[in-house]
């Protein structure tokens, strides 16, 4: 394994956990907004994974 490979992975680790906290955080916006904020989130990913 090179020195550019491990960089690599490194900066994968860090992409993921920038994903995941930022998914966190956007869960804990969304538990303080009303409820059709989730419906109209949901109705989103759903038609996103459709076409």
């Amino acid at each position: 394994m090179s020195r550019h490979d491990e960089l690599d992975f490194d900066s994968k680790v860090a992409d993921q956990q920038s994903f995941t906290a930022k998914f966190w955080r956007f869960v804990k916006y969304l538990s303080t907004r009303r409820i059709e904020c989730w419906g109209f989130f949901l109705a989103g990913y759903l038609i996103a994974t459709i076409f």
